[in-house]
C-alpha cells in the first residue's frame, strides 16, 4: 500500500520517525509534515503567502518539511509530492491526546487527517495521552526518547499497521470520515481497542493576560456527563479510544 504520513507537531517530532520506520517495513511511505509544530491549528490553511517544501534526507521514507499546516501538508503532498494516490493518509502520532470535543475541533493533527478524507481517501488520526511527566520528557525535542516511552511509541505504530491494514480491506470508504484513535499512557500491551463517542468539552479561557497582550496558556477542560464511556473515560482507563468523526452525517436531519 501506499501511506501518506503527516502530524501537526513537526518533521521532527519523536514520535513520526519510528511510525515512518514501522510502515515502510512493509508499505510505500511517504512524510509530508509541518517544518515546525503546528497544534491548535485545525483544519487552516495558508491563503495568504506560499508555502516551501524541503526534501529530508535520512528519513526511513521518503519526507518534506513544509512551512504550512497540516492540512497544507496533506493537500500539497496529494497534489504534488506523492508519486501515488496514497491507499490511507494517517496523520500523527499525536504528542498529547486528542479526545473531547474541544481537542477534535482544535487539532491539527486531526486537521490533517480531515483533509485525506475530504479527498475520498480512508483516514486516520492518531494521538497518545501521556501524563505530565511524559508529556514535557517528550516535548523537549533536544533529548532522545526514553527506552520505555519508545516502546511504548514502537508498540503504538506496530498497531497503526494491523489497523490500516484491516481499514483498506472495507471495499467502499464513505466521504468525509476519520477515524481517531487514541492511545494509553502505559501499557499497550493490555490495551484493548473500545469505540467511544467523544467527550463534550467546555474549554474556559485558553489565554491570560499580560500588560495589553494576551498569551495562550492551557487549562483543563470540563466534562459533561455522558450515559456512556467516551473517548476520555477510555483512554483514562489504559485503553485504545476509537471514535468515527463523520463529517458527511453533520446536519443530515431536517429541522
Amino acid at each position: 500500500m501506499n501511506i501518506l504520513l503527516s502530524n501537526d507537531d513537526g518533521i521532527d517530532s519523536p514520535f513520526l520517525r519510528p511510525l515512518a520506520e514501522t510502515f515502510a517495513q512493509r508499505h510505500t511511505v511517504t512524510a509530508a509534515a509541518p517544518s515546525h509544530e503546528q497544534s491548535w491549528i485545525g483544519k487552516a490553511m495558508s491563503r495568504r503567502g506560499s508555502v516551501q517544501a524541503t526534501k529530508i534526507d535520512n528519513f526511513p521514507c521518503e519526507a518534506y518539511a513544509l512551512t504550512g499546516t497540516p492540512s497544507d501538508c496533506v493537500n500539497i503532498a496529494l497534489g504534488h509530492l506523492c508519486r501515488d494516490k496514497p491507499d490511507v493518509v494517517l496523520s500523527g502520532i499525536n504528542i498529547g491526546h486528542n479526545a473531547g470535543l474541544s481537542f477534535i475541533a482544535s487539532s491539527g493533527t486531526i486537521g490533517g487527517a480531515l483533509e485525506g478524507a475530504f479527498q475520498g481517501i480512508p483516514s486516520i488520526a492518531a494521538s497518545m495521552y501521556l501524563d505530565p511527566d511524559r508529556f514535557h520528557a517528550v516535548s523537549d525535542r533536544s533529548q532522545p526518547l526514553s527506552s520505555e516511552m519508545a516502546n511504548h511509541v514502537q508498540q503504538a505504530a506496530a498497531f497503526l499497521v494491523e489497523f490500516v491494514e484491516t481499514l483498506v480491506q472495507i471495499e467502499h470508504v464513505p466521504y468525509g470520515q476519520v477515524h481517531s484513535l487514541n492511545f494509553p499512557n502505559e501499557n499497550m500491551e493490555n490495551a484493548r481497542l473500545v469505540k467511544a463517542p467523544a467527550a463534550r468539552t467546555v474549554s474556559a479561557s485558553l489565554f491570560k493576560k499580560v500588560d495589553d497582550t494576551f498569551q495562550f496558556v492551557y487549562n483543563p477542560l470540563e466534562t459533561l456527563a455522558s450515559d456512556q464511556p467516551t473517548d476520555r473515560e477510555v483512554i483514562h482507563s489504559g485503553n485504545i479510544s476509537h471514535t468515527l468523526i463523520d463529517f458527511k452525517n453533520i446536519d443530515n436531519n431536517s429541522y
